[in-house]
């Protein structure tokens, strides 16, 4: 109960954020310094160009349609905006979409969150902005996008058999969220030098608020084509790095493994050990 209570406050706490982020974000310019990655503007105005024409080709096949009485039309049922609503509604179950989305904008959310621990706890990563750390973290950001992806299909598909209507659709939408939150909280985890599963056990074990809170706005705003497709991932990714260092230890005392991942640690170095020992006989001989 204990549990439940923390995560349904740190949930509201993450959600009040927000509007601090944003004025973060804006405040410190946050976006100053992406032309250090050269490729990133090209990104961005690809992704631009694909979300206007998508606007531009709804609209005008919407007026095609309604050419004799366009005025009524919007009066009616059959508005451009309602339309658009009703085609984001009914891809809410097709998130595949909002995956791909986070990780073509990985470079971004990278940049961002990097920023945003540089002014808040004054932590600077050496040549951040080089080709191999950003792969590297493209690499993380596909593998944990590919992993919330499998988990919230398999919980989904085992929710379903045993609910549906609108339990089945308030499960869904917290799981979806959280699934979203998860994979922006782990950029920030990322940061300090956590492992993919140390990250997964560290944000289960207590911030499951947290990523429901992050997830729940992000899963809205990218609803929304080209802006909040692209604002979404970037307000929440500041968030995240604002909500997780005041509410988690992460900065000050790093990750802390409990027993077992203790015994496996241990186990793994004296293994490692064994190894080198054994190599630098065969080389003594």
């Amino acid at each position: 109960m204990h549990r439940l209570k923390l995560s349904i406050h740190e949930f509201f706490y993450t959600l009040l954020a927000f509007p601090r982020a944003w004025r973060f974000m804006r405040n410190h310019r946050l976006w100053e310094g992406l032309r250090e990655y050269g490729w990133v503007a090209r990104s961005l105005v690809g992704i631009g160009v694909f979300g206007a024409a998508y606007v531009i080709f709804e609209a005008v096949d919407w007026y095609d349609h309604h050419a004799d009485a366009p005025l009524s039309a919007m009066m009616s049922g059959e508005s451009l905006f309602l339309q658009w609503f009703n085609e984001l509604t009914g891809s809410f179950s097709e998130g595949l979409l909002n995956w791909v989305t986070l990780i073509l904008l990985e470079v971004v959310i990278y940049h961002f969150m990097r920023r945003t621990l540089q002014i808040v706890l004054k932590k600077n990563v050496e040549n951040a902005h080089t080709f191999k750390p950003f792969v590297n973290a493209q690499i993380r950001m596909i593998m944990v996008s590919t992993v919330a992806l499998v988990g919230e299909a398999l919980i989904l598909n085992a929710g379903e058999m045993i609910t549906d209507g609108p339990v089945f659709w308030l499960f869904s939408l917290f799981i979806r969220s959280t699934m979203l939150g998860y994979v922006i909280a782990d950029n920030y985890n990322e940061q300090f030098g956590l492992s993919i599963d140390q990250s997964r056990r560290h944000l289960y074990r207590g911030y499951i608020g947290i990523c429901f809170g992050l997830g729940l706005p992000l899963l809205l705003m990218m609803k929304v084509p080209f802006f909040g497709t692209v604002l979404g991932p970037l307000v929440t990714s500041v968030t995240a790095a604002i909500v997780l260092r005041e509410k988690s230890d992460l900065h000050i005392i790093g990750y802390q493994m409990n027993e077992k991942e203790r015994a496996a640690a241990e186990k793994k170095a004296a293994k490692k050990a064994r190894k080198l020992q054994k190599k630098r006989q065969r080389s003594v001989a």
